[in-house]
């Protein structure tokens, strides 16, 4: 049995083309504006304009194509794992790996991202982003067979197992009956952000003259809001949990709700990712991860979740400081 790698389109594909475009938008623009300085005079040399803030974002840009460039494709098969791109293909044997640590974070680029970790015996750290693969599932699945095999001392065998749902379609589930775990999002920065931005909105409307830069006012604050509102409402979920299930929803996204069955889930993680809100990060037993920002819980909130879970027995990875 083979398992190979599928990247994840938005993650390695799509979003670093936005990424590349905005900086080097950016880059030139700030090319442009230098040399029209010196073109019309303002300043006596490009050495004076903001020419330097391109060389700057070109050296991002460069450093970004190199990065992305170098994600590694994975094969796995009875003997050994294989990753490879562009410039290097690499090939690790089974009886070279120590340890094998199917969820754990790793700090990329100062983002704090899941990854599986294989340690080798030479001492080699290698990090499999789970983010930058659409099925890190079957990759992950794969991986705790072997290790389940290597520390039986078995040969390696690879084995088709049962997909189990991320969220599972359990139905209705009454909300009424479990413990809600939930801040007020009103109070909170991100809800304050959001809210500020709307009154803000609605000010300049009101007060200002618009009749000859309407359109483009009203889609500035639009595109503003549309960033605050996804970016800072992906920060604002809440949670609900018993005995049987897990359900989180999201205080400003009314139609987002996902169910899982206590059983189904194999870690829970709290974690502080970077420029993100103290979050819950749910590990499902087939190793597919979703991570759940709660920007509206306090402490208090966070540390009564986390005495419910301890409760249930779950299987919790703490990394925060509440």
């Amino acid at each position: 049995m083979i398992i190979t790698s599928r990247l994840n389109t938005v993650n390695t594909i799509i979003f670093p083309i936005l990424i590349l475009i905005v900086i080097g938008t950016m880059s030139f623009l700030l090319v442009f504006l230098s040399f029209l300085d010196v073109n019309n005079g303002k300043v006596d040399s490009i050495f004076k304009t903001p020419i330097y803030g391109s060389v700057l974002l070109f050296g991002v840009l460069i450093w970004t194509i190199n990065y992305y460039i170098k994600i590694k494709r994975i094969q796995i098969n009875s003997k050994g794992i294989k990753f490879s791109n562009i410039f290097k293909t690499e090939f690790i044997q089974w009886s070279d790996i120590k340890k094998i640590e199917l969820t754990g974070n790793s700090k990329v680029m100062m983002l704090l991202m899941e990854t599986t970790h294989l340690t080798l015996k030479n001492g080699k750290q290698i990090a499999i982003m789970a983010s930058y693969y659409q099925n890190i599932s079957a990759i992950r699945k794969s991986l705790d067979q072997v290790s389940v095999c290597l520390n039986a001392e078995e040969p390696i065998e690879l084995q088709p197992k049962i997909e189990i749902s991320e969220v599972e379609p359990v139905g209705f589930v009454n909300l009424s009956r479990m413990t809600k775990h939930r801040g007020n999002h009103f109070l909170s920065l991100n809800g304050l952000a959001i809210y500020g931005w709307i009154a803000f909105s609605i000010y300049i409307f009101m007060t200002t003259d618009l009749a000859n830069y309407f359109g483009a006012l009203f889609i500035v604050l639009i595109t503003m809001f549309g960033i605050f509102y996804g970016f800072l409402g992906f920060q604002l979920h809440y949670y609900y949990l018993d005995k049987k299930y897990l359900v989180v929803k999201n205080h400003v996204w009314p139609w987002l709700i996902h169910k899982y069955k206590i059983d189904n889930i194999k870690q829970v993680v709290f974690e502080m990712p970077y420029r993100k809100s103290t979050s819950l990060k749910v590990i499902t037993k087939d190793c597919k991860s979703k991570l759940y920002p709660g920007g509206s819980l306090r402490n208090s909130n966070w540390q009564d979740l986390l005495n419910e879970f301890e409760n249930l027995k779950m299987d919790i990875r703490k990394e925060t400081n509440f």
